[in-house]
């Protein structure tokens, strides 16, 4: 069990949310420039994600909003992306908890399976999801140019 607490996040918390992914996501230089954009939501890019659907969860260190991700259910399956980390909080274990959350959440929706897009060249976050016994589906494709994720998916 990890020792982090991930919660989920409101509409209230859509700013901080904002904020972190302004941090983060324009010096992730693995991902293409258009990706890397896409990824930087403003508030209210999160609002409407939210009403639309999207689940928004992450940890609090400290009072603020250190890592996230977001999860949407489609029919039987959970999808968990977006995932976004403080660079000062990488290597805490952050990502392992809220994987674990991940998996907890989609078995308590009654999800028959979670799925998951790593980039291929992200040895770290593939540790994580091997770690959880997440099986690659299909082949590596590119999920925008330049980009080469794989999908990877665990029975819950």
């Amino acid at each position: 069990m990890s020792k982090y607490k991930v919660e989920e996040f409101t509409e209230k918390d859509a700013e901080e949310l904002s904020e972190l992914m302004k941090e983060v996501w324009p010096k992730a230089l693995e991902y293409p420039e258009e990706w890397r954009k896409k990824r930087t939501l403003s508030r209210e890019q999160v609002i409407e994600e939210m009403r639309k659907g999207y689940h928004y969860f992450g940890v609090r260190l400290d009072g603020k909003i250190v890592g996230f991700y977001k999860l949407s259910i489609v029919g039987d399956a959970c999808f968990g992306e977006h995932q976004t980390i403080h660079p000062t909080y990488r290597g805490r274990g952050l990502a392992s908890a809220m994987y674990e959350q991940l998996i907890q959440y989609a078995k308590q929706k009654g999800c028959k399976r979670v799925f998951v897009n790593i980039l291929t060249s992200q040895i770290a976050s593939i540790k994580c999801v091997n770690k959880f016994g997440f099986k690659k589906k299909g082949e590596p494709y590119e999920q925008a140019k330049g980009m080469l994720v794989q999908m990877y998916e665990k029975e819950v």
